[in-house]
């Protein structure tokens, strides 16, 4: 992983200094400011409390202000070269040296692009011999020495590549590894493997326990590390018959999000509270919490979305009737925490959600499908935390940023998939600037 200074950022040195006031005095209590009458300064509050250190963050950021993803290279098309025409991006991964990777699911098949989008070749194909896959999913990620780790639970393996697609070797996956997923894999400093495992593989699916199996250099499973739990109880609706059985999240409810830091530990929070604890194995607990301001959600937008989990459960259970905690009126905090490659927090906010298509244009949509059209989506922006927990600031993204597959976070600098209007997919790499 490449770890990133905040070099190329403008600061006033008010903001330097409570900055580093803060990063030396972790675990005192106290408030940490250089003008706490300046909203944009950024002001903390630290303390300890048992094992763990809090950073809350009361106003003002790092950042002298807000900043947005402005696009530095953008490539895949609609009609061209085959290689340039994308399906369905499952994972995307970039090298040390800015060379990107992506698996096309629709193929399937394991590209490289150079760091300007220019097609260098495809690694592998399709099949069970060595350096092939047959059913690659989320799992992608390059290693600090540039090696390309591809997770294969078609073949059961994780194939490990050069960085100039020569095929090196294969890893069986642990126990319960084989099967299709598109939670990440996370690549530590030191070159070790962190994925997704269940545990006690043999049991029904519903009392399956997830675990995350760390792994070493020629695939040997170190240890398997439980990920965190939140205790809450979740919004749901669901349904049942003699055959079959469904459940659903109801929209807005709380919920739990979490990721491996490359350095090692598990970041994640419940999103109802803006508190996000970064469990550190030989630290004390590093609890980073915001104030905020909640966002209410749209009625419009509550009533097509309970209207459209009604639709789907009618017409697998006749009769059925929404069984669950209605729809909030406001949004929890935040929807996702995602964990860049040099330690920083990104944590995906939940926003006023805008109408993106109109009433007129869904029902001719509507008409076609017979399903109703929900015409609401949320503007992409994030919160961004040094992993000593001071906040940088906000970073919102263009319409047609995806957080799926996951983006790669490197400094001050993001690779993602973006879709258009139409659907077609491209990925795009970003750098930040003021939002001004």
């Amino acid at each position: 992983m490449v770890q990133e200074s905040l070099r190329g950022l403008t600061r006033r040195a008010a903001a330097v200094a409570g900055a580093l006031a803060v990063t030396g005095a972790l675990g005192a209590c106290g408030s940490f400011t250089d003008d706490p009458a300046d909203p944009t300064t950024w002001q903390a509050v630290t303390d300890t409390i048992g094992d763990t250190v809090v950073v809350r963050t009361v106003a003002g950021s790092v950042w002298p202000g807000p900043r947005r993803m402005v696009p530095d290279v953008t490539f895949g098309t609609l009609e061209g070269a085959d290689h340039y025409m994308f399906g369905s991006i499952a994972s995307l991964a970039v090298g040390p040296d800015g060379t990107i990777y992506l698996v096309d699911d629709q193929i399937p098949a394991l590209r490289r692009y150079g760091p300007d989008g220019t097609w260098l070749g495809d690694i592998g194909r399709q099949g069970g011999g060595p350096g092939e896959y047959e059913n690659p999913d989320g799992g992608l990620r390059v290693a600090p020495d540039g090696r390309v780790m591809l997770r294969d639970p078609g073949n059961g393996r994780l194939s490990v590549y050069s960085a100039d697609g020569t095929y090196v070797e294969g890893w069986p996956l642990p126990s319960g590894g084989g099967f299709n997923t598109s939670n990440q894999m996370t690549v530590d400093t030191a070159g070790r493997v962190y994925t997704l495992v269940i545990k006690n593989i043999g049991v029904a699916v519903t009392e399956w326990e997830w675990g995350i199996a760390r792994m070493a250099d020629r695939g040997a499973t170190v240890d398997t590390l439980t990920p965190p739990d939140f205790e809450f109880d979740e919004w749901v609706v669901s349904g049942e018959s003699e055959n079959s059985s469904s459940m659903t999240s109801v929209p807005y409810g709380p919920g739990v999000s979490w990721a491996v830091s490359p350095f090692g530990y598990f970041v994640g929070g419940l999103s109802t509270e803006y508190r996000i604890d970064l469990r550190r194995e030989t630290e004390p607990v590093l609890r980073i919490e915001k104030a905020w301001e909640p966002v209410r959600v749209d009625g419009r937008e509550a009533v097509l979305l309970r209207k459209r989990i009604e639709e789907r459960f009618k017409r697998r259970f006749p009769g059925w009737r929404w069984n669950g905690p209605d729809i909030p009126v406001t949004k929890p905090p935040f929807d996702e925490i995602l964990v860049a490659e040099d330690g920083r927090i990104w944590v995906r906010l939940h926003t006023e959600s805008v109408e993106f298509m109109s009433p007129e244009e869904a029902r001719v949509e509507e008409e076609a499908t017979d399903r109703t059209v929900s015409r609401y989506r949320e503007p992409v922006a994030f919160d961004v935390f040094e992993r000593d927990g001071r906040y940088l600031g906000r970073v919102s993204a263009p319409d047609g940023f995806e957080t799926s597959p996951e983006p790669v976070f490197r400094g001050d600098t993001v690779w993602a998939v973006t879709a258009d209007g139409l659907g077609v997919e491209r990925v795009s790499r970003f750098h930040l600037e003021p939002a001004g």
